[in-house]
């Protein structure tokens, strides 16, 4: 017989609570039967509150009685225990329902014992009864377990990297092999600790460790457009004063200040953040600050009083933690925050840890403003990574954490206080001693630097534990910028391609200061003949030994030249900094043996390649490195993976940095279509049966396990047909997606896709289209927002009236989970979002039509139309926004004379009219906004791709008419939906903000017909 649980828990409850708290006599079979049904309840509850993002002590604060009934059960009985039945019972709910056991939804508090221990006697005080488990368990009178949870969770931390060359987000270690799942403003990835590098400006990150544990870190707010990093990198929080001492902030346009001017010194750009500027400021005497990108009026206040963080101590500037850390040699002081005023009589609590632990090592507490030595009592050597835990002692809330790497006593000295560029590629060599007191030692006491080695792994040990370092000496390091967006540093010489010379492109070289006392020069050389010498550009605000040198004038003289060399001309030394080349790096690539063999390489220096399997489009690539000979070794598995894609790249790849699929459509990017391939289905995987079903065997696996793979298939399917997989693949997968409706939004989630490739295969599959009436669990759709944003915004349709004014849609009435939704729905839009469903006008209406101004556009050199829209992301902003509209049609203005194709056909202009006639019949706020994007006249079939956002807009709109029920909107989409997924295959992030705002302006319309 089936019983519902929240019945069951309801009836339990009161029959629970009027028999009082439980007896110690053995209880009969029928009431241990009803107790492990009602402990699978509770645990079921449990995990849908956590995938929810509710408490999930709200499922014993709603049951205490069963909560209390449960627990003491599971204590008393000496087999199988408490810890043994709440796993059997979250194995019963999983395999009913297994979307609860998915690494998204956290499960600790649904089968830790001591957790339920906790609540079990928080529920029996408040029902006046008592409950005293063994003395195994933990004791009544344990304070709350909060702190012990923020100690074994520590959360991600937003750090600067080593050298200000990076933002980080450092991960803690996790134990076992899986990694940590983020999502980054929807966009998907699984990274490993110590760190992942974030590859541009993002708004937040959502990091889910191996546990399930989600926590949301805030990077970029819109209204601030500033972050502030302390001296030693770790992020300083905006909701609090800035301390008045030297920070260094990143920022989007100038810094203004009141009270004191503010010192400022100009640093290279961080890898991704173009558009941003890094500046090392003195905010001594400086009252308040705020960049001049900020929204008006937003301005960050100068602490006046004492200010939270480390003072004095002594780093070694030669030695980092894994992490990107500094490591204290003399340990620093801890200065109490203390805002004007603030009496003294409030103290502070300073809680010293292990990361990860839980252990308290020392405990103190200090005045606001005082001055703490946090080492006095911790037990020595001070070595490795220590966890400060700050807060009031009367308080929950306001914790604040502090991370420091001691390695008292250890001493380093460098053999050069700078290593140079050696003039042939490299670094000069050099040397660096440590010493160090017992009982600390040094896994090598010195420690010596090939010429193309920046860092070495180091191993401190106190005797007990090793600690793992890394050395390197401060150094010279070129680095390549284009279209302003800044790539990584590299020791070596660069590998620059002379197609990418037109792309707004520059060199930076970073040397000593004391070495530019005379201008350095950079040459392009040809055969040992100099035709053509560079001087940097001139930036008073930058470090004086950063030299930036444009690129752009070298095009015309490289273009008859098959390669050409950049040299670096300073104290009568001619340095080797870069190779222009003017072909691909290879020509061809081809089995060998054991591997991989490239033909006709041009590429003499370090090589990466990433290698892609075409059957096996979801699994990332594989990064080997390149021999002298152009031979790719590859693991035995690879050998027999099928047709492969390999991209080639000069130099060691970024992390974090390569994207999830290869455009093939780079030149540096070879296919290798013939390829021996082996049956992989060996244990009927849903993953083995796509990959059998890619190579031409067995079809299409169905199911909500292969969705995901579906989407990834049907995203990807054009380069998979090149390459040589099934070739009605993509086609079926948009036909099975479309079956499948919601439940293929929902798995969207588990694609790792961009929100540009969801758009366009939401089109072929019609999904776009589809109607959905209610949103029947709201908890399921939530964590699409994180993963899918564009799929869920389809999802929670039906929720977009409460976000208007119409008193008709009160949004009181909805639930909380449905509340949460629409929460999310605002982050994703942007402000324009809003205003739209509110009933007003969009006020970004005619961005990203194409009209007479990007004609004028099309007649630049590309250097110039790169300029005009380098501004266009830059921040982080809503789908709806203005900068994000403006990237998406960039996107579709670079890939014109490809759109030109369909936009030129007969038929374009036909449905042109179709949609036209059709929002005329009735819907004039529709009609209205196609219009907004008309090109107007055209002077010939020549520009008929300026028609394309007009064309992707209407068909949008259409679409989402019939998502509503409109019959005719229905069949019109269909005939529609052929050309419409072309266009959408090349124009992917101009689809997805027409289908957003297709769905605002509908729901617009649709609100005021029903008033």
């Amino acid at each position: 017989m089936l019983v519902n649980p929240a019945q069951l828990l309801d009836d339990c409850e009161r029959a629970w609570h009027e028999a009082g708290e439980p007896s110690a006599v053995e209880e009969v079979e029928s009431v241990v039967r009803r107790t492990m049904l009602v402990l699978e309840a509770l645990v079921a509850y449990v995990l849908l509150a956590e995938r929810s993002g509710l408490p999930w002590d709200a499922v014993f604060t709603r049951w205490p009685a069963c909560t209390v009934h449960a627990v003491a059960l599971g204590v008393r009985r000496e087999a199988p225990g408490l810890a043994r039945l709440l796993s059997e019972a979250r194995a019963s709910v999983v395999e009913a329902r297994p979307e609860l056991g998915r690494r998204r939804a956290a499960s600790r508090a649904a089968t830790a014992d001591e957790v339920w221990i906790t609540a079990a006697q928080a529920a029996a005080s408040s029902l006046g009864w008592s409950l005293r488990p063994p003395a195994t368990a933990a004791p009544p009178d344990l304070p709350p377990a909060a702190p012990a949870a923020r100690a074994g969770a520590t959360p991600p931390e937003l750090r600067l990297g080593p050298g200000a060359g990076s933002v980080l987000l450092v991960l803690p270690d996790s134990p076992g092999p899986a990694g940590w799942q983020l999502a980054a403003d929807g966009e998907s990835i699984t990274v490993s600790p110590p760190h992942w590098v974030l590859p541009g400006p993002v708004r937040r990150v959502e990091a889910t460790d191996p546990a399930g544990t989600t926590h949301v870190s805030t990077v970029v707010d819109p209204d601030t457009v500033l972050l502030a990093f302390a001296a030693d990198g770790h992020r300083i929080p905006l909701d609090e004063p800035l301390p008045a001492t030297e920070v260094h902030l990143l920022h989007v346009g100038a810094l203004e200040t009141e009270g004191a001017q503010a010192a400022v010194v100009e640093l290279p750009t961080p890898y991704g953040w173009s558009g941003w500027t890094l500046s090392k400021v003195s905010l001594a005497g400086v009252t308040r600050l705020r960049a001049s990108g900020a929204a008006l009026g937003n301005w960050l206040e100068v602490a006046v009083g004492r200010s939270f963080g480390w003072e004095g101590g002594a780093t070694l500037p030669w030695l980092t933690a894994e992490n990107g850390a500094p490591v204290w040699h003399r340990p620093p002081a801890l200065r109490l925050r203390r805002k004007p005023g603030e009496p003294e009589a409030r103290q502070w609590q300073v809680e010293v840890r292990r990361p990860g632990h839980e252990e308290l090592l020392a405990c103190l507490t200090g005045a606001p403003g005082a001055l703490l030595d946090p080492w006095q009592d911790v037990p020595g050597p001070l070595l490795g990574p220590y966890e400060i835990l700050v807060h009031r002692p009367d308080r929950r809330r306001g914790w604040r954490r502090l991370t420091a790497f001691l390695a008292e006593g250890v001493e380093a000295i460098p053999s050069a206080e700078w290593r140079l560029l050696a003039p042939q590629g490299g670094l000069v060599p050099a040397r660096l001693n440590l010493r160090t007191s017992r009982p600390v030692a040094a896994s090598s006491n010195a420690v010596a630097f090939a010429p193309y080695e920046i860092a070495k792994e180091l191993v401190l040990r106190d005797g007990t534990s090793e600690f793992r370092v890394e050395v390197f000496v401060p150094h010279s390091e070129v680095r390549l910028e284009l279209d302003g967006r800044p790539l990584s540093w590299s020791v070596r010489p660069l590998d620059i391609d002379a197609a990418d010379l037109v792309r707004d492109s520059a060199l930076t070289v970073r040397l000593p200061e004391q070495a530019v006392a005379v201008t350095p020069k950079l040459a392009l050389v040809v055969e040992d003949t100099t035709l053509l010498t560079l001087t940097p550009e001139r930036r008073t605000r930058t470090r004086k030994g950063d030299l930036r040198y444009s690129l752009a004038a070298l095009t015309d003289t490289v273009r008859e030249c098959d390669q050409a060399e950049l040299r670096l001309l300073i104290a009568g030394q001619s340095v080797h900094v870069g190779t222009v080349r003017t072909q691909p790096i290879a020509d061809d690539v081809v089995p060998d043996g054991t591997g991989l063999l490239l033909r006709g390489l041009r590429h003499s220096d370090e090589l990466t390649a990433r290698i892609y399997r075409v059957l096996a489009p979801w699994q990332q690539p594989l990064s080997v490195s390149v021999d002298d000979s152009g031979r790719i070794p590859l693991p035995a598995a690879w050998r027999s993976a099928g047709p492969l894609v390999v991209s080639l790249r000069a130099g060691t790849c970024t992390v974090g940095a390569a994207p999830s699929w290869p455009c093939l459509r780079d030149r540096d990017t070879l296919v290798l279509r013939r390829s021996p391939w082996t049956s992989v289905v060996v244990d009927a995987t849903t993953e083995a049966r796509t990959t059998e079903y890619l190579g031409g065997r067995g079809t299409l696996p169905r199911g909500d396990d292969a969705i995901p793979y579906q989407w990834i298939v049907a995203a990807r399917g054009r380069d998979l047909q090149a390459c040589g997989a099934k070739e009605t693949a993509p086609a079926e997968c948009r036909q099975a997606l479309g079956e499948d409706g919601p439940d293929a939004l929902l798995g969207a989630a588990e694609s790792s896709l961009r929100s540009g490739e969801l758009a366009a295969v939401l089109v072929g599959s019609g999904l776009a289209a589809l109607r959905i009436r209610e949103v029947v669990d709201p908890a399921a759709v939530r964590p699409v927002w994180r993963r899918a944003p564009l799929c869920a915004l389809l999802l929670t349709a039906p929720l977009l009236p409460y976000l208007s004014d119409d008193p008709a849609y009160e949004i009181d009435e909805l639930y909380p989970e449905e509340k949460e939704l629409l929460d999310e729905m605002g982050q994703f839009l942007g402000e324009a979002g809003t205003v739209i469903l509110a009933g007003h006008g969009d006020p970004h209406r005619t961005v990203g039509r194409f009209d007479a101004h990007v004609r004028i556009l099309d007649g630049l050199p590309e250097i110039q139309q790169q300029a005009m829209w380098r501004t266009a992301g830059v921040v982080p902003r809503g789908l709806l926004d203005t900068d994000t509209r403006a990237a998406a049609a960039w996107q579709a203005f670079r890939d014109r004379r490809t759109l030109q194709y369909y936009a030129v056909r007969e038929d374009c202009e036909e449905w042109l009219e179709a949609v036209e006639n059709f929002l005329d019949d009735g819907h004039d706020l529709l009609a209205r906004a196609f219009r907004d994007r008309g090109s107007g006249s055209l002077r010939g079939p020549s520009e008929a791709w300026m028609r394309v956002p007009q064309f992707s807009l209407g068909c949008a709109l259409i679409a989402r008419l019939a998502a509503v029920g409109d019959q005719r909107a229905v069949r019109l989409e269909r005939g529609l939906r052929p050309l419409w997924t072309s266009v959408a295959a090349h124009a992917p992030d101009l689809t997805a903000v027409d289908l957003a705002l297709a769905e605002c302006l509908v729901t617009t319309e649709t609100v005021r017909a029903a008033g």
